[in-house]
């Protein structure tokens, strides 16, 4: 399921509208002197290294509520003070569900200031998780579930409901399907995965079904990787995928903040 979290409250709209979002994120986190402000910032791209201006970077709660928002600007270039602690996930994104889809960074440990920088277009990649397996081969599993706006409007099309689809066409919908068939046909060459800067071989690639509602399922991916030789001194490893839809020409990308043990 593709999320949509840009629905904010008419106050906040109309400021971030004249432009004063930046004004509301310092005012409303430092008004007590005992709050410890981390900063994220970074750069939002496209794939071809241009900045994308006026790209919407939300952070998420640990209850999924967006509490943190700011625009980038002409040089792509955003920034936000937050809170010291973890978020569940910072999105990133512009013409949503017209361009592209969004960018998500998951497990957000702001302890410290904190670089992120999305790259943007109609790959979705949702949902990551990693752990290391007690036993057997050396390495790491990562799930993953990647979306695409291009198979996203196709079967939108084949239901015969509009894309987005509306909350009346989906509970009105009597077309039978157990599958949400909106994922990339992967293949090794078509990951990328990078533990701290270091690229990592994939081993295996699993296409999966993830149950979603009802007897309905969506595609996912479960793959298996090498495990890096030189980790940061960190208590986190950051884990980039980034994957290419060798059908449709789409390309995205996502994170995971990985806490080791």
């Amino acid at each position: 399921m593709v999320v949509d979290f840009r629905c904010l409250d008419n106050l906040l709209g109309l400021l971030r509208v004249i432009g004063l979002e930046s004004l509301i994120n310092k005012r409303m986190y430092r008004n007590s002197e005992a709050t410890v402000l981390i900063r994220i910032y970074g750069k939002v791209t496209d794939f071809n290294g241009n900045p994308m201006e006026r790209v919407e970077i939300v952070v998420l709660s640990r209850g999924f509520k967006a509490i943190y928002q700011t625009f980038s600007d002409a040089d792509g270039e955003y920034s936000l003070d937050v809170s010291r602690g973890n978020y569940i996930a910072l999105w990133a994104c512009k013409n949503y569900a017209i361009k592209n889809l969004e960018y998500w960074a998951w497990n957000i440990p702001a302890y410290q200031d904190l670089e992120i920088n999305p790259r943007i277009n109609g790959l979705e990649v949702y949902a990551i998780n990693a752990w290391i397996p007690q036993g057997g081969l050396p390495s790491m599993q990562i799930y993953f579930r990647p979306m695409s706006l291009e198979r996203a409007k196709e079967f939108s099309q084949r239901l015969g409901i509009g894309f987005p689809p509306s909350p009346d066409e989906l509970r009105n919908l009597s077309y039978n399907f157990s599958i949400i068939d909106i994922a990339p046909n992967l293949a090794k060459g078509d990951i990328e995965v990078l533990v701290d800067d270091q690229t990592v071989e994939v081993l295996e690639v699993n296409k999966v079904r993830e149950a979603v509602s009802g007897n309905r399922s969506i595609y996912g991916y479960l793959i298996q990787t090498t495990i890096p030789t030189n980790l940061k001194n960190s208590d986190y490893s950051r884990i980039r995928i980034i994957v290419s839809d060798r059908e449709t020409g789409e390309k995205g990308e996502g994170c995971l903040f990985y806490r080791r043990i």
